[in-house]
């Protein structure tokens, strides 16, 4: 057996050194192994490019377990890129497996919701979210999804009518916000754009920086989330949207209604989660179908179908659709690293040797890879929604695509989501196609989310049918 902390103390013994993939290590206490675990320098793993670029380099030296002597965190690091590590972290040890590094920036935005929360406080926290997402309530939030789409589908043809590009970047994210807000607020934001003279949460699409002092100024909008619930208290007024869900929402064990605060921390985690997964994802599908003419002929070929505008009742018909947006997740997954942290030890099997782990071991999974791990997926870096229809989606092995995480703490919107992306990409591509302005390629941003690195530009044409 390997002892991780044994062996990262035996790294920064031959640190400096040059890292020998297929020679002998030790543990520290003489024992051989036939590989090296992970490289000799010491380094902490970020949502950054340069941690993006180790990766992908030490994952072709070291294989599917990547050990890690920290830099400045006090505890030794490991990567997997193995399913069954992933699963045994996300799914059958989960129970083993809290928050890891880098959720403090995150819980200074969003505050302690879902993405953030642990233990019992998690546990309570999505059983009383939970009903807010059954699918019979998508369909009401589908409703709202159709009326913004077609206020989009007219401003897109207006521009194609006088041949104006348009930012799919911005496009997406104002889209994708409009969504989740008005699925939370009815008719109330209306109300409060008019007492604020603008649209108080529109900075989260003007400035897509998310540094300390975005998350201060998203915090200071707890108050008008507060606002409105007050509202509704005193005039005994209950709306069919999210927000009203959640107000009326009993923990099944206690009886009791969520605190004002945890509340509010779920409202900010649903707007943030919502409109950076949705619009981050929407808007490289609309490049990736811009940079594939079968693709994109296949999907027209497929919403030409339909005799009128898609509607939630039309999806489970729109097959390829869906697999364009699963694809489109396989290569761009909208959190790119996950991060965990063990709560007691644990151990993983690699190459016939088991790695013990102690506790406060600092465990990252990173989806991005193994989406395109080659193992696992023929022509990875292939655009090809082919892979997830009928015999070739069958033959996708367990626990490579994990988009929206696995197990207990797979992300409650999930469904919310996917909805909401596919009946956006059914009704515009119906009567729009969108051409790349520049055919240069676009990089991609190695932020909590993956995000294109600057605006896609792209020309909107209409289609002729």
């Amino acid at each position: 057996m390997v002892s991780l902390s044994a062996y990262c103390q035996s790294l920064g013994q031959r640190a400096g050194q040059h890292p020998k993939p297929n020679g002998g290590s030790s543990d520290g206490s003489g024992h051989e192994y036939g590989h090296s675990l992970g490289p000799s320098e010491a380094f902490d793993v970020n949502v950054d490019q340069e941690t993006f670029d180790k990766l992908t380099l030490w994952r072709r030296d070291y294989g599917d377990v990547i050990a890690i002597r920290p830099a400045k965190r006090g505890d030794p690091a490991l990567v997997l890129n193995n399913p069954e590590h992933v699963k045994q972290v996300l799914v059958s040890h989960h129970h083993n497996y809290k928050k890891g590094v880098g959720f403090e920036r995150v819980a200074m935005m969003l505050g302690n919701g879902l993405i953030v929360s642990n233990g019992d406080v998690w546990r309570s926290q999505r059983r009383m979210v939970q009903p807010a997402f059954q699918r019979k309530m998508i369909a009401h939030y589908a409703l709202v999804m159709q009326r913004c789409n077609r206020q989009k589908l007219t401003q897109w043809q207006s521009k194609a009518a006088s041949g104006e590009a348009i930012d799919v970047t911005a496009e997406m994210s104002e889209l994708a916000l409009e969504i989740i807000l008005r699925a939370l607020f009815s008719d109330d934001l209306d109300s409060l754009i008019f007492q604020q003279g603008a649209n108080p949460f529109s900075f989260l699409v003007e400035d897509a920086s998310r540094d300390l002092q975005t998350a201060m100024r998203f915090r200071t909008l707890t108050k008008l989330v507060a606002l409105i619930m007050n509202q509704r208290r005193e005039q005994c007024r209950t709306e069919h949207d999210l927000l009203s869900l959640l107000m009326e929402s009993r923990d099944k064990n206690t009886g009791q209604p969520m605190s004002d605060k945890a509340l509010i921390d779920e409202v900010m985690t649903l707007i943030v989660a919502s409109h950076e997964t949705t619009s981050g994802s929407l808007n490289w599908a609309w490049y990736l179908l811009s940079q594939n003419n079968e693709v994109e002929r296949r999907l027209h070929q497929e919403v030409d179908t339909l005799d009128n505008d898609p509607g939630i009742d039309d999806l489970a018909q729109l097959s390829y659709t869906r697999a364009v947006l699963d694809e489109t997740l396989r290569l761009y997954p909208p959190v790119w690293l996950f991060s965990r942290k063990a709560i007691d030890e644990d151990s993983f099997v690699s190459n016939n040797v088991e790695i013990q782990i102690p506790a406060g071991t600092d465990v990252f999974l990173c989806p991005f890879l193994l989406h395109r791990d080659e193992r696992y997926w023929s022509d990875p870096h292939t655009f090809s929604p082919y892979r997830f229809l009928g015999e070739q989606s069958r033959q996708i092995h367990p626990n490579t695509y994990y988009p929206f995480s696995l197990g207990s703490r797979r992300c409650i919107g999930e469904y919310f989501a996917l909805v909401e992306m596919q009946l956006h990409i059914s009704l515009l591509a119906k009567y729009i196609r969108l051409e790349a302005v520049s055919g240069d390629p676009v990089q991609i941003d190695l932020s909590i989310n993956l995000r294109s690195r600057g605006s896609i530009m792209m020309m909107p044409i209409a289609r002729s049918q």
